[in-house]
This record gives structure tokens, sequence and C-alpha cells, in this order.
């Protein structure tokens, strides 16, 4: 059983593809999708038979597309999902590593230090619990396969 969740998202990984990704992109779009994203993905989990496999993907960079979804689908399992070390099966794959940290940032570039911090005022509604990273050690985000196009080149 297989479950391949290739989500919408903010497109910016295609930036050296695709120059109309640089006319509609903004840093506040990849928070806005943010929790469609977790939707769809645990959408995806749900379709899984016991011990099925499913792969996340997006073409960001943006972790909040990326590693905070994966942390937020295994704080919401509980346990009953687990976060694979795919290394072994694609050997020759040219990849980094997931990011465990991460800051989240507004358009007007202002650092948020934590969800609480970001509850005031108009905007609050932007921002999900599930955009900071966990704390460490809680989840193995590092598993996560980062594919960089220069990586490729």
């Amino acid at each position: 059983d297989r479950v391949l969740c290739d989500v919408p998202c903010s497109g910016d990984g295609t930036l050296r593809k695709d120059v109309k990704v640089w006319h509609k992109w903004s840093p506040a779009f990849g928070m806005e999708i943010h929790s469609m994203q977790c939707q769809i993905a645990m959408r995806g989990l749900s379709l899984l038979k016991v011990g099925g496999l499913m792969a996340y993907s997006t073409c960001s960079f943006n972790p909040i597309e990326d590693e905070a979804v994966v942390a937020a689908l295994l704080g919401m399992c509980g346990g009953s999902v687990e976060l694979l070390d795919a290394s072994r099966l694609l050997p020759d794959l040219r990849r980094a590593k997931g990011f465990t940290t991460w800051e989240v940032i507004d358009e007007e570039g202002t650092h948020h230090a934590d969800f609480p911090s970001t509850q005031k005022g108009a905007r609050k509604r932007l921002f999900a619990k599930t955009m900071w990273p966990p704390k460490p050690g809680k989840h193995p985000l590092e598993r996560c396969l980062r594919l960089f196009p220069h990586l490729q080149d």
C-alpha cells in the first residue's frame, strides 16, 4: 500500500526553471498554505493500510511547507506513523538531510520566536502552531530528504 502526497506549494524550488514563480512568490505564501498541506497529508495517511508507505513532497525549499508539515503529522498521529530513513533505499540520490530547526519569518521580515507571540493583531490567522520546529530530538526530521537543484547538476 503506497500513497504519494504531492501537495500544492509555493513552488520556490522551481525558481531556476520557472521565472514566473518570481512574480507570484511572497514570504507569506508558504504560511498561507501550510494548514492545507497538513490537511492533505493527513488525508493521505488516512488512506494508508497499516504498514503502508506515504511519500510527502513539495517543490518548495521552505521548511514550513516541508519539515514543519512532517513534524505536524508525526505529532498528530501520536506514534502510529514513523518517519523512515530512506537513504539506503536511494543510495545514489544526491540530497541533503532535513532541517531540524528553522525560523518563522513573515512577509515583512519579522522573526517570530513562537506561536503565542503572533496572536496579537489582524495577521494572527496567518500563523499555525505547527509552523515552528518541534523540541530538539522529538522527531527525526533529519530523515527528510531535501533535493536541491544544484546537487543534481
